[in-house]
């Protein structure tokens, strides 16, 4: 008996160790041009013979080797061969964080999707959910089940991330003509972009997490990106009129699904003539769909107050510009409490019309102004306890 105490002492020690060492494997992976990520193999010659920067979705070589990284020749789970058996778990296998460098649980430009903190809401890609039920769908009446293709295309796209550039069967990508004297702005759209011309250009920056991979000169030009949204100016040699196109076609892409949201400067009834709404095919701040939601989603982690502050913020030390508040203290003031849930919004509750309309509850900007409500100075009076720096925030 003693024996086989010690035998089974041992097996276990092994496994531990074994456990362990997998662990410390996974944490030391050394990406490389052939092997960016593991589990992921490519090549990186491309078709003249020179170094290229290929990755796993698009810029396919004639050698590739890329489809088998989602594809199975002869085991497939569904009908198009999938290693996985639906759609969603075949992304989630590499974008969950494990393998891809893009992990979509993790809060970022984007939001956050399959959350189940408080007040998460998302583009649900799990629940046979059809397109065309899309809020906001007005001629919209596809059938299709929304997935992640719906919006990407994991073949490759000419948009850094992906972006279909034919969205429920309309290719929205355009060319306007934007003029703009005082408050008017007038926007004539001239022509469709041709599909493979990046109709939407997100300002991307090196991502300082992979600073090791972005400063690698072994790595076929592979780089990891993070993302500032769309652009609100002229950037990195794009013209005024190249924004404006970028932040237009952002509003058209939504409205592929949510197409009776997508209102005109006239800013009348909806196509349905039901209500009124703001107007989103501007290029104005704040006017585009992104400035007050995320595409993926949202939850308690990424929701904002009127001064642009999340929870981790909050939570912060007063010396280090916090409230130094609890983890529950931060969670009960910024929890999502609309009886319609979150609906993916950057800002909490009807925060981020706070942020924005600031004309008659603005925070003094000169020293000495009495507190409101003992002035009549009602332009300029602070307002106790409100802050509306998050305005900067939004695009």
């Amino acid at each position: 008996m003693r024996k086989l105490k010690i035998s089974l002492s041992a097996l276990l020690m092994l496994l531990l160790v074994s456990m362990f060492g997998a662990i410390a494997s996974a944490e030391t992976f050394t990406p490389t041009s052939t092997n960016p990520a593991p589990t992921i193999h490519v090549g990186d010659i491309d078709n003249s013979g020179n170094q290229n920067t290929h990755k796993t979705h698009g810029n396919f070589q004639n050698n590739t080797n890329s489809c088998a990284n989602c594809h199975s020749t002869h085991n497939g789970e569904d009908d198009m061969l999938l290693m996985k058996s639906g759609e969603k778990e075949l992304c989630m296998s590499c974008h969950d964080g494990t393998m891809g460098f893009y992990n979509v649980t993790k809060a970022s430009e984007a939001g956050v999707i399959d959350s189940h903190e408080l007040s998460a809401s998302m583009h649900d890609v799990d629940s046979n959910l059809v397109v065309g039920s899309a809020p906001g769908a007005l001629n919209n009446k596809s059938t299709a089940t929304f997935e992640c293709s719906s919006c990407h295309n994991p073949h490759g796209s000419a948009n850094d991330r992906l972006l279909n550039e034919t969205v429920a069967g309309k290719q929205y990508g355009n060319n306007y003509n934007v003029t703009i004297v005082g408050y008017t702005e007038t926007i004539t759209k001239l022509n469709q972009v041709p599909v493979g011309q990046k109709a939407i250009k997100l300002n991307l920056v090196e991502d300082p997490a992979y600073a090791d991979i972005n400063n690698s000169t072994t790595l076929s030009g592979l780089k990891i990106y993070k993302s500032n949204g769309i652009y609100n100016k002229p950037a990195d040699g794009l013209t005024q009129a190249q924004v404006y196109d970028y932040k237009l076609n952002y509003s058209e892409f939504c409205a592929s699904c949510h197409d009776d949201y997508l209102k005109n400067r006239e800013n009348g009834p909806r196509a349905d003539r039901v209500h009124y709404t703001h107007t989103t095919n501007s290029t104005k701040q704040g006017r585009s769909c992104t400035a007050c939601h995320f595409a993926h989603g949202t939850d308690i982690t990424t929701l904002r107050d009127t001064a642009g502050k999340t929870i981790a913020d909050l939570e912060k030390p007063i010396v280090d510009g916090g409230k130094g508040w609890t983890d529950a203290q931060a969670k009960a003031y910024m929890k999502e409490v609309s009886k319609k849930g979150s609906s993916l919004k950057r800002f909490t509750n009807m925060a981020v019309c706070w942020a924005c309309h600031q004309s008659t509850h603005q925070i003094a900007n000169t020293p000495g102004t009495t507190n409101y409500p003992n002035t009549t100075d009602y332009k300029n009076y602070l307002v106790p306890g409100g802050d509306y720096s998050g305005k900067s925030l939004i695009k």
